[in-house]
């Protein structure tokens, strides 16, 4: 009777073994699918590759020295229309006026004068040729 039970065993736990592998394996290939399915989503999402460095110069003084303010380093890739959103924020934000020279002056929201904003547009980050203080 042992012998029986034995191979009753042995052939309980081969079926088991069966049915687990291919359990497993269909649940695999679920996962590869689901997995292949979010790649294709994401590779059809549109990435920025655009850089965009943002600057101008303000004047804590009242114009006796000034200093480069980085808004947007260019460092890191976004859309065009990020760019200008916040480029046209930053002019939103300003009172201008143009001084006895002709010369356009606006003030941040500090009171600090600022001169010259400018915005610039490459395919590549932008190298930096001096240390500017970055606002964000």
């Amino acid at each position: 009777m042992d012998c029986k039970n034995e191979k009753k065993i042995i052939i309980v736990a081969i079926i088991i073994a069966i049915i687990s592998g291919i359990a497993y394996y269909f649940h695999y290939q679920t996962v590869q699918e689901e997995l292949a399915e979010q790649a294709q989503e994401e590779a059809a999402l549109p990435k920025p590759t655009d850089y965009c460095l943002i600057i101008y110069q303000e004047s804590a003084d009242n114009g006796k020295t000034w200093h480069k303010v980085n808004v947007n380093n260019g460092q890191k890739p976004m859309f065009k229309a990020q760019c200008w959103k916040r480029y046209i924020q930053i002019l939103d934000g300003l009172t201008a006026r143009i001084d006895a020279n002709g010369k356009w002056l606006s003030k941040t929201q500090y009171g600090n004068i600022i001169v010259h904003p400018s915005m610039y547009f490459a395919d590549k980050p932008f190298e930096l040729q001096d240390k500017v203080l970055v606002t964000q």
